[in-house]
């Protein structure tokens, strides 16, 4: 850094990956930006596509293959958690007319999702960071909303985040503008 000189804001944080060819370019960039509570099947559709194409790009493909498979991921999880909360909903009425002490079962099964959660997040690479905070923002949402549900829940809930794009530098919104 110079006298005088800029210094981005996110110049030093991850980065987004390189993709060269321009059909999975766009494939990632549409996966990247939609939500993947409910995966829109154009998107899919565009996704398998660039898979399928003979391209040279093949790291492009393996990078877009692995967020395919965290969407699906994803995807089937957060449907699990959206029961989940749905099910305590359900216990407590939904103002919080009834509430009452957890059953062990759901106790059980709250302590499982964390840990799945914590394991699947910390199964990416530091070359994933861009996969990582997509994936934490897609479920740390619906974990946070578990968490203001249940009172007493081990300490380790309060690690859970909803994470934004802030500070990841070439993230989409960054690149549209």
């Amino acid at each position: 850094m110079g006298l005088g000189s800029r210094r981005y804001f996110s110049d030093d944080i991850e980065h987004m990956p390189e993709i060269k060819d321009p059909q999975i370019l766009n494939a990632f960039k549409d996966l990247m930006a939609n939500n993947w509570d409910e995966l829109p099947d154009d998107v899919l559709y565009d996704v398998r596509k660039a898979l399928s194409k003979s391209s040279e790009d093949e790291a492009g493909k393996e990078i877009l293959a692995n967020i395919l498979r965290a969407a699906e991921a994803v995807e089937e999880f957060s449907g699990i958690l959206v029961s989940m909360k749905m099910e305590l909903d359900d216990s407590v009425g939904l103002s919080g007319e009834d509430v009452k002490p957890l059953p062990d079962e759901l106790s059980k099964a709250l302590q499982t999702v964390f840990e799945r959660y914590t394991a699947y997040l910390n199964a990416f690479g530091p070359e994933e960071g861009y996969l990582r905070k997509k994936v934490e923002t897609e479920l740390g949402t619906k974990m946070i909303h578990l968490k203001m549900r249940c009172g007493r829940l081990a300490s380790d809930w309060g690690k859970v985040t909803v994470l934004g794009t802030s500070g990841l530098s070439g993230s989409y919104i960054e690149q549209r503008a």
